[in-house]
């Protein structure tokens, strides 16, 4: 099949596929909130995508992606030869709406589920579409029998919004978790985010779901707006073909492990065309898909053990950094690590810690965004007082920790 590539410069390859996803502020929370897909500004988005269009030639049948250059390094085939594509796990993608109808996510099982009600640009769906892609196409998703839930909340170049006032990852992330997805992949970052996702963070830990973030593309150590430097996520890098970092993906302590940032996808707003673009946004579902693998594989293992595997086995590359080792996850057992999220100190005094975790998992947290994000949140603590705010929702005295061999509160 001949295919239509247009190599993407590097703005627009930051900002179509990986780059600004940002999301006007949202007056109802505290602080404005600006979302971006991890990588560069809103501005070298809109320029890329009038200079991509206004060279874009008629409308033409969208082409299939059949392959991607991480298929055979990753082993992503032998994976599916043997049966280990997710199958019997769900995945949340938080991002723009992806469009199904191209033909390699045909016979995927994914659900849109929007957060609120919008119009969503060229650039939001053609993100959304490259990270749905990556987990579900059936020539290169790395988890392509998993169930796949895709999230969308608006960016800054999406319109008719007005509905969205208020509207966050916290409550993404937290629909997810009440929806029981296992695994969580988010390509996004961006002014408030990070702040806005701890508590949700928390409670999906909490509840063993794996929160898996691209570290972001401004090739800086650890920036705050990045959502892996919010503990408990496995934040992922970009790396190249030789296994190094790629020069526009941050590092430090944040992040968790690498995977190849160079994709194919499809240019929404150029007729579909296949287009190139690297990032930690692609990155990111290439884990996620993995995580989901391992879950398949390894039934009797938590989440947080998958991730503790994830780490334990991850390979050191040419430049220092951690790399994803699909080998290390296929063949250690993760039972043999603890239950226990191994990411939860990245940035000692900062939330969420393994205290506030576990404290959500007990019922002991009576916070009133928890009870607003959450709705399988029950506080189980004593404080009485809670049950005049949340009566339907609290049980006073019965969180487990009280009946834990030497527990008290």
């Amino acid at each position: 099949m001949t295919r239509t590539r247009t190599r993407t410069s590097a703005p627009r390859l930051r900002a179509a596929l990986t780059g600004a996803r940002a999301s006007a502020p949202r007056p109802a929370r505290a602080g404005a909130l600006v979302v971006r897909a991890v990588g560069r500004a809103g501005a070298a988005l809109a320029l890329a995508a009038s200079l991509a269009l206004a060279g874009a030639p008629g409308a033409a049948a969208v082409d299939e992606i059949t392959t991607q250059d991480y298929v055979g390094p990753l082993g992503v085939d032998k994976e599916a030869a043997a049966g280990y594509t997710g199958e019997g796990v769900t995945i949340a993608v938080i991002d723009g709406p992806a469009d199904t109808t191209v033909p390699e996510l045909a016979g995927a099982d994914i659900t849109v589920k929007p957060m609120c009600d919008y119009t969503a640009s060229p650039d939001s769906r053609s993100h959304a579409t490259g990270m749905v892609s990556i987990l579900a196409a059936r020539g290169y998703g790395v988890a392509r029998g998993a169930r796949i839930t895709n999230y969308s909340i608006p960016s800054s170049d999406d319109t008719d919004k007005s509905s969205c006032t208020g509207t966050s990852i916290d409550d993404a992330i937290s629909a997810a978790v009440a929806d029981g997805a296992r695994v969580i992949s988010i390509s996004l970052s961006g002014g408030k985010l990070a702040e806005r996702a701890r508590e949700a963070v928390a409670g999906a830990v909490a509840r063993g779901v794996v929160v898996v973030v691209g570290t972001g593309n401004d090739g800086a150590q650890d920036p705050a707006d990045s959502l892996a430097s919010v503990n408990g996520t496995v934040g992922v890098g970009a790396s190249d073909s030789a296994g190094r970092i790629q020069p526009y993906s941050n590092y430090g302590r944040g992040l968790a492990v690498m995977a190849p940032g160079d994709v194919n996808y499809h240019d929404l707003g150029n007729g579909g065309q296949v287009a190139s673009a690297s990032g930690t946004s692609t990155a990111t579902p290439i884990v996620a898909g993995f995580v989901a693998v391992a879950m398949q594989r390894w039934p009797q293992a938590s989440g947080n053990q998958i991730v503790q595997t994830l780490v334990a086995t991850a390979t050191t590359g040419p430049t220092g950094q951690p790399l994803i080792s699909p080998h290390g996850l296929d063949t250690t057992d993760p039972t043999q690590y603890p239950d226990t999220n191994p990411l939860l100190d990245k940035f000692p005094g900062t939330q969420p810690t393994a205290q506030t975790v576990a404290d959500y998992a007990d019922g002991l947290l009576a916070t009133e965004t928890v009870f607003t994000n959450d709705p399988a949140y029950t506080y189980r603590g004593t404080d009485p007082a809670i049950i005049t705010t949340h009566p339907d929702r609290t049980a006073l005295g019965t969180s487990p920790r009280y009946h834990k061999k030497g527990g008290s509160d």
